[in-house]
């Protein structure tokens, strides 16, 4: 169960962590502020799951791939849809 936590942490971090930055480059303080909240969550849920059990950098990084291969297909997306 703590590897698909650690997953979907990471996986999760990754495509929130482009609103956030997005949020700053359109200077939506609020928003990036809100994104800021979420991205430390995440952040924290996942460290404290790998500094306990450091086999859990595995389902990390698995989920910083496809976080941010899918956060750039939604992106990708929602241009075109534009």
């Amino acid at each position: 169960m703590d590897y698909v936590v650690t997953f979907f942490a990471i996986f999760f971090l990754d495509i929130v962590n482009a609103w956030y930055i997005k949020a700053i480059s359109d200077e939506r303080p609020f928003m990036a502020s809100v994104w800021a909240v979420v991205v430390t969550l995440a952040s924290s849920v996942a460290i404290i799951s790998y500094t306990r059990d450091n086999t859990m950098v595995i389902p990390a990084l698995a989920g910083a791939f496809v976080g941010t291969y899918v956060g750039i297909v939604i992106r990708k997306r929602k241009i075109i849809a534009e």
